[in-house]
């Protein structure tokens, strides 16, 4: 199929074919997990520091995840820390997935060495894939081609699908969320998140004990460059809390009627054509035996193949299908579906790779191919040698160069300005972006953003973040930034940094033990000097300093049923009564 090529093209290819095997790499992995103890059990928090010394985490990394040396071996791994779900039925589903996730042996997944834990949190030991995004391996290149894209969508698909035949799913993969090992040519591509944030609220909302109770959003949903990746259901479950939760069975979702009373769908790949009725018994049967990936069943599967479509999407053109300044936008054009192959940035690209994405980004996850039907598609299947062939145009690389540096850009800000800057101070961002919105866009360049915090006083926060913004700018393009969810994401972020500090200063708090913790000890543990300290920082001044018992679901005394859930909620609760204390 791609005799055609010149040997220039089949270079460039050869350089994206991923099959090649580490068996050194594997082989370290196996001895460094036998050098501490056996896996398929979790480890107690208290002795990571026994066997990882951790990095300083860099800001351009995602909350929680750390690079750290294995001790013993001296192999670099990645650390990810994670608040588990509230609830100890919720919480013995989450462990048993993240075994099952552990015990999968895919080429294309990146490996969990170990696993820590404590009451609160998970601390996952995942190997380390120091070869890059995609990004930086297409955008290092002069040369990049359709069949390219296939290869690289086709071991997405790979990985996806095997963690499908496990009764696995990730959720909302984004570019980021792939890595290659290493730098070397034919490095395999691994997926290195596993959609855990994500499945962790969601869970929280299958159920939920009080519909008035504050929930932790999703940070993924506040960032226009992950957003914009993310399935219209992931949208809708996540917006809708009063809904019900309990998520339908695969099978009532795939075979249930089209529109106009038409009969169940059937899928058609070329001459073969699938009842998706029968394909989701049987993949129903499958996923009983294999256990419930956390409840949430085909949702998260389905999700999977509409995120790969756009994927895609930007990897053909450069963009990604449902762009747009404003998250309010993006969310939008997902949820009606609302894309298009314009011209001429798609002037050069198949019929069939259209046919690919259409077939993905289908508003009805019923009638979505499913990843495993993706694989079969004919441009999958015969790496797009239909194409015209020749490199992409040279839109692409710059239309990718200006994505790929906003989303570089976004994550800076939010996660540097976080540690910084408090609720009040991240308001008063919010207004100062608004008044300097003259159009009333919604967006601002990061150029502007600077200008922002020089206004507001914050002149060595806009002086250390140039260096940043220097980094990102060997990819050309001015950066338009929703300030709104970009404020909206720093304000998410700092509540996790408020609960891991009031978890932290907890664990000192010898007042109680953990099983028998009273209101009245909770409150006691507020009016610590750390924790006063904490709410003296965030109140506004002159303004009536902030109850202790605000920050709690009650007042009156008792017994705490869940003292995680009691204790996720202080920061959120916080965040809520200082926006109240705000002028409007």
């Amino acid at each position: 199929g791609l005799s055609f090529m010149s040997q220039e093209e089949l270079d460039g290819l050869a350089k994206l074919d991923l099959k090649s095997s580490y068996p050194s790499e594997s082989h370290a992995l196996e001895v460094e997990m036998l050098l501490d103890h056996e896996t398929g059990r979790f480890q107690s928090m208290s002795s990571l520091s026994a066997h990882f010394e951790l990095k300083d985490r860099s800001m351009q990394e995602s909350q929680g995840s750390y690079l750290a040396f294995h001790k013993k071996s001296g192999a670099l791994r990645r650390i990810h820390t994670l608040r588990k779900p509230v609830g100890s039925a919720r919480q013995e589903k989450f462990r048993a997935h993240l075994l099952r996730l552990q015990s999968q042996r895919c080429e294309g997944l990146a490996r969990i060495v170990d696993i820590f834990e404590d009451s609160r949190s998970v601390c996952l030991v995942i190997e380390q894939c120091s070869g890059g995004t995609v990004f930086d391996r297409i955008l290092q290149r002069q040369f990049f081609s359709e069949q390219e894209s296939s290869v690289l969508i086709r071991h997405m698909l790979q990985t996806l699908n095997s963690l499908h035949c496990a009764g696995l799913s990730h959720g909302h993969p984004c570019p980021d969320s792939f890595r290659f090992l290493s730098d070397h040519a034919h490095s395999p591509l691994k997926l290195m998140d596993f959609g855990l944030e994500l499945k962790v609220c969601l869970s929280e909302l299958a159920e939920p004990k009080d519909l008035e109770a504050p929930r932790r959003p999703y940070i993924g949903l506040y960032e226009a460059c992950r957003c914009v990746f993310s399935a219209p259901e992931i949208f809708s479950k996540l917006q809708a809390p009063s809904d019900d939760m309990k998520l339908p069975k695969l099978a009532a979702a795939l075979s249930q009627p089209l529109r106009g009373g038409a009969e169940r769908p059937m899928a058609q790949l070329g001459n073969d054509k699938l009842d998706l009725g029968l394909l989701s018994e049987a993949v129903e049967t499958h996923m009983e035996q294999q256990g419930e990936d956390l409840g949430l069943n085909g949702l998260l599967m389905a999700a999977d193949a509409w995120s790969v479509g756009a994927i895609a999407f930007l990897l053909l053109c450069g963009y990604p299908p449902f762009f747009a300044p404003c998250r309010h936008a993006i969310i939008s054009r997902v949820q009606k579906a609302d894309f298009s192959f314009d011209p001429p940035f798609w002037s050069k690209i198949s019929e069939e790779a259209k046919d690919f994405v259409k077939r993905c980004l289908n508003g009805a996850p019923s009638q979505r191919l499913t990843v495993a039907e993706a694989l079969q598609h004919p441009w999958i299947q015969n790496l797009a040698d239909n194409s015209p062939g020749g490199s992409m145009l040279a839109s692409f690389a710059l239309n990718l160069r200006r994505f790929y540096r906003t989303s570089l850009i976004e994550v800076f800000l939010a996660n540097s300005l976080a540690t910084k800057l408090t609720y009040k101070q991240l308001s008063e961002m919010l207004v100062q972006c608004k008044k300097n919105d003259l159009q009333k866009t919604g967006f601002l360049t990061s150029s502007d953003m600077k200008q922002v915090l020089h206004q507001l006083g914050h002149i060595d926060m806009a002086e250390a973040i140039g260096p940043a913004f220097a980094r990102a700018l060997r990819h050309p393009g001015e950066s338009y930034l929703d300030y709104a969810s970009l404020v909206d994401s720093m304000k998410l972020r700092r509540d996790l940094l408020h609960e891991e500090e009031i978890w932290m200063q907890f664990q000192s708090f010898d007042k109680v033990s953990e099983g028998s913790v009273l209101t009245s000890h909770i409150l006691d543990f507020l009016d610590v000097p750390a924790m006063k300290t904490m709410l003296e920082k965030e109140a506004p001044k002159d303004a009536t300093p902030i109850s202790s018992s605000s920050l709690l679901r009650s007042a009156q005394d008792g017994k705490v049923s869940d003292l995680l859930e009691a204790l996720v909620e202080i920061p959120i609760r916080l965040r809520l009564t200082v926006g109240k204390m705000l002028p409007p």
